[in-house]
């Protein structure tokens, strides 16, 4: 029989002969991938299990079909995969087998477990040994929240001096209230982790690391308390700093949900996850259920999981409403081809994406300072979102204003 499963994004035709073939749904139905089994005789797939995943069966191979637009096909025993494209991508870039096409209606991304995989240019060829996986991944898995394109991002928080600097003033915090509706908090205003100060040569050298912290409580508990205070006086939510990758926390998750409830906060930044794609898709969906619906996840995947830009999983990107890239570089992109496509999740994971402008944008040394004209320019043209920083002072902030909140308009209070 012929089995069809629908997702949010995706429609996946299971045949008669046990090909896969995926359609987008998002903006519009499309064939995006087909899927077929090159050593394998003609079987049809039987369903397994019916439910929030749909589990179907054939030939020492299962495919679990989830509601993010995922396919995860698990091998029991050898296996060959064929992945074609159905469409003609403009962007396609690979990483260790990894591959992402995309244009600028979606397209698909596949990630074996292990890397390999042959073939520059689809179709793309897998052997899968027992126990190995291959996720197939529509663009994009869901639609875009116009709530959360309004809702522009202030993000505060300096290392120097301390305390003072890791706690916006109350002036900093009603100008930014102007144009933004959400306070994230960078990581200096928790008490440091056990090793207190960076000592390694680099961008952080003497700097303290609270992101190392295993129990994230406020260096300076009153200066937190006014700046909560203050940004709730102003209409803002306030989304406070988590490091998956760096937290010393023996229980990741218990200490989000403790964070949300003794800190009082809308939201968690995490600032990096780690370099293997299903531990990090694994943390995302956790804590898109431990925030819940309404909360706000603001993720920094930078450059992971696969140390660069240029391949990323729009599939774990789709459960943030924020994500942020461009602190590690552009991964060799052209800046309009990596705002696009690396950063943008316009059609690609419809969550909003937003550019760490400072990391991408310096030739020699990362400086944090407002974008020019034609970067604003750019990031207005790819639907890329830019965040505000009072480091930029009052030239600069009031110049990159007038130019992109008069383009985007304002989720202030004014």
């Amino acid at each position: 029989m012929t089995a069809e499963v629908l997702a949010e994004g995706a429609r996946f035709v299971f045949d008669r002969a046990g090909a896969i073939d995926a359609a987008a749904r998002i903006p519009a139905e499309r064939p995006v991938l087909r899927v077929t089994f090159p050593d394998a005789p003609r079987a049809a797939w039987t369903i397994a299990t019916r439910g929030v995943t749909t589990t179907l069966r054939r030939n020492g191979l299962e495919a679990e079909c989830r509601p993010d637009s995922v396919v995860v096909l698990r091998a029991t025993r050898p296996a060959q995969v064929r992945v074609d494209a159905q469409f003609r991508p403009e962007y396609a870039e690979g990483s260790h087998g990894r591959r992402l096409l995309l244009d600028e209606q979606g397209g698909f991304g596949v990630y074996p477990s292990r890397s390999g995989g042959s073939g520059a240019t689809s179709p793309f060829d897998y052997e899968l040994a027992a126990g190995d996986e291959l996720w197939l991944s529509v663009c994009p898995p869901r639609r875009p929240s116009a709530l959360r394109l309004a809702e522009h991002v202030a993000h505060e928080g300096r290392p120097r001096p301390f305390p003072g600097g890791a706690y916006p003033s109350t002036a900093i915090i009603e100008d930014a209230a102007r144009h933004c509706r959400v306070l994230a908090l960078h990581a200096y205003f928790w008490e440091s982790g056990p090793r207190r100060v960076d000592l390694r040569a680099g961008r952080y050298a003497l700097r303290r690391r609270p992101w190392t912290t295993a129990r994230h409580v406020p260096a300076d508990p009153e200066r937190y308390e006014r700046v909560k205070d203050e940004a709730r006086r102003c209409g803002m939510k306030l989304v406070v700093y988590l490091s998956p990758r760096h937290s010393a926390a023996p229980d990741l998750f218990a200490e989000m949900e403790r964070v949300l409830v003794e800190h009082g906060v809308d939201g968690l930044y995490l600032d990096g996850l780690s370099d293997d794609f299903r531990r990090n898709d694994a943390i995302v969906r956790r804590t898109r259920e431990i925030l819940g619906p309404d909360r706000i996840l603001y993720l920094n995947a930078t450059d992971e999981p696969f140390g660069t830009p240029r391949v990323h999983c729009p599939f774990i990107d789709s459960h943030a409403d924020y994500v942020l890239r461009g602190d590690s570089g552009r991964g060799g992109l052209a800046l309009d081809r990596f705002l696009r496509y690396a950063v943008s999740g316009r059609n690609v994971s419809n969550s909003v994406g937003m550019w760490c402008h400072y990391g991408s944008s310096a030739r020699i040394v990362p400086a944090d300072r407002a974008p020019s004209a034609s970067h604003v320019d750019a990031a207005l043209r790819h639907g890329v979102r830019l965040w505000r920083r009072s480091v930029w002072g009052a030239a600069g902030l009031a110049e990159f204003d007038e130019r992109y909140y008069g383009a985007v308009g304002t989720g202030g209070t004014t």
